[in-house]
Parts: structure tokens; sequence; C-alpha cells
């Protein structure tokens, strides 16, 4: 009878060593980001904290760099803003509404935050693009550049950035209907930002300032819009809008493919860390050019060194399509 119960018991051990097996705890989290029906928000992520903040897209048009030393300008793409330059400053009475007939619409590197559409004719220092540094004078950026900008509400104005005062770190800017009525000139400082923000977005609909980026520091990802090239018919390419994540300037992103993400470790990729913006971007989903259903790219995954100093590896679990403005992910803490 001893004997029976010992057998009991050991039965009785291993299915509760088989029953600990399957249940091992999963060491990915499940996060769900809602950027709202239709994508209409960007949402500022932390791998610390969660959601940082939510903004409504349509409330900015172009964004100003706020360290010292930079003159970078962002367009707000994703809410359909474009950007024409039309000549140099001598051009602002002759614009009308037939000036950007023929010409391509400008957008940011998404790569590369320091390069926004402001910035694309840049020939390299002391000239931004929209303007030159006037390293012998004042220390003052000049604007020498005319743009036609479309708005996020649809309007199309015409602007020009007229100086960004290296003193005081002032943006000043003009604009104006195309026929030249309802002209403001606004001078705004960015002086109150310095070391808590990369980038502070302006609205030339509403005239204001907006804080749509958190502190430089409590963010990772940002899940948004931005426009990109791709190709329809041989040689032919087309301005499309895509949702995508960026990662912020401070942080490194690594990318895996080929490999199951649970299976995937930091050696498994090569060339290190990159602080591109758009490691990871907007192809881990996938559209089939028939169905257009969206299904998600296989046996991908992303490490990152987020703000904080920490690693994670993430990777996408569900995209709820434009309409539902929902994405899924699993993140882990590396040790």
């Amino acid at each position: 009878m001893r004997k029976l119960y010992h057998i009991i018991i050991a039965v009785a051990l291993v299915f509760t060593a088989c029953e600990n097996d399957d249940n091992t705890t999963d060491p990915y989290s499940e996060v769900t980001v809602s950027m709202e029906a239709n994508s209409a928000s960007d949402v500022y992520y932390s791998f610390a904290t969660g959601e940082v903040n939510k903004v409504p897209r349509s409330d900015w048009d172009i964004a100003f760099s706020v360290p010292l030393q930079s003159a970078t300008i962002l367009i707000n793409e994703g809410a359909g803003v474009e950007l024409y330059c039309v000549g140099d400053t001598n051009a602002w009475e002759s614009v009308d509404e037939n000036t950007i007939e023929g010409l391509e619409p400008r957008y940011n590197n998404k790569s590369d935050w320091s390069t926004g559409a402001f910035n694309l004719n840049a020939s390299g220092f002391p000239n931004y693009g929209w303007g030159t540094y006037h390293q012998s004078t004042d220390h003052n950026v000049g604007g020498d550049s005319i743009y036609v900008i479309k708005l996020a509400d649809g309007d199309f104005k015409k602007l020009m950035i007229r100086v960004k005062l290296g003193a005081t770190s002032s943006n000043v800017i003009r604009w104006a209907d195309l026929t030249g009525n309802n002209e403001t000139v606004e001078n705004f400082s960015t002086t109150p930002y310095f070391d808590a923000k990369h980038f502070i977005h302006y609205s030339l609909v509403n005239n204001e300032i907006v804080e749509a980026e958190p502190g430089m520091d409590e963010w990772d990802l940002l899940f948004t819009r931005y426009v990109v090239r791709i190709p329809a018919g041989p040689g032919v390419f087309m301005n499309y809008p895509v949702m995508g994540v960026l990662g912020n300037p401070d942080v490194t992103i690594a990318r895996v493919t080929g490999i199951p993400p649970e299976k995937a470790t930091e050696s498994d990729f090569t060339g290190g860390y990159s602080d591109a913006a758009d490691v990871i971007g907007f192809d881990w989903k996938v559209s089939d050019p028939v169905t257009h259903e969206v299904s998600l790219a296989d046996s991908t995954s992303y490490f990152v060194e987020s703000v904080d100093g920490k690693k994670y590896q993430l990777y996408f679990t569900n995209y709820g399509g434009n309409a539902a403005g929902t994405v899924s992910f699993k993140v882990k803490t590396l040790e």
C-alpha cells in the first residue's frame, strides 16, 4: 500500500511539472495604442510610462527646432500640409494661385529629424535651405526663400521665414493669402523650451504655439502619419500618406527580420543600433496589391535603446487599419 502511495505522488508531481511548463509566464506585455478613428491623432509613447501625449493632427502646421545652433523647420505632412519653394524673397509680390503649377511639393526627411521640408534645398553650412547664417555679422539666420504652403485646413498661403534671431532664438515668420490679403507677421521665441523639447509646433491657421511634443526625455516613439514615395508604375512614383512609427531623436533602434520575434536576440541584427528616425517606419505592415488587405510583416521585431537608457524588444501583433486607428504590439524589457 505504501508503494502505491509513492507511485501516486510521483505521477502527481509529473503532471504538476508539466502543467507549470505549459503556463510559463509570458515575458512580453501587450500594448494597444489608439490614434482614434481615421488615425486622427499623433500619439507619443514611452516604454517606461505608456502613452504620454495624444495630439489632434490638425492642430499644427509647421514645427521649429528648439536647440541652439539648429534651424530645422518641419511641416505637418500627415495632416495634408504641403510645401512649395517658389523663389527668393524678391518673389513675394508676384506669388499667385498659378505659382505652384507644375511644382513638386517638398516633404520632411523621415530618417533625419534635422532635415525638414524647409531644409531640403540646403547647400550646406551656413545655408539651411530657407535661410543663411550670418556668421560675420549678427549671427542670425536670415530668410532667403519664398514658399507657398497648403495648410492643415486646406487653405493656401504664401510664406517666408524672415529670420531666426541667434541672441534670443526668436523666429519671425510672415504669411498672407496668395492675393496678398490678411498678411501676418509673427515673432515667437523657443527660449522657454530650451533643454525641454526638440520641437515647438505652430498653427498658422490659429496663429498660436502648440505644445505637441512632451518633454524630450519623456517619450520614445511617435505613432503618426507621413508621406512616402511609392511606385505607381514603371518609372513612376507617387506621394502616398502612410501610418508609421518614428523614434525620438535620442533613441536608437535595430531591426531583426527572418527570425520569429520570440527567438530573436540582439546578436541577430548587423550594423548595430541606428539613430535614423524611421527604422520602425511603416513597412512592419504589408498591403496586398490586389485585395489591399493589410497584414503584418513576418518574423520582424525591433530592439530599442530608449531615452531612459534601458533596452526593449517589440513586435507588432495587430493593425486595426486607418479607420480604427489602433496599433497593438508586444514589448519586453531586456535583461
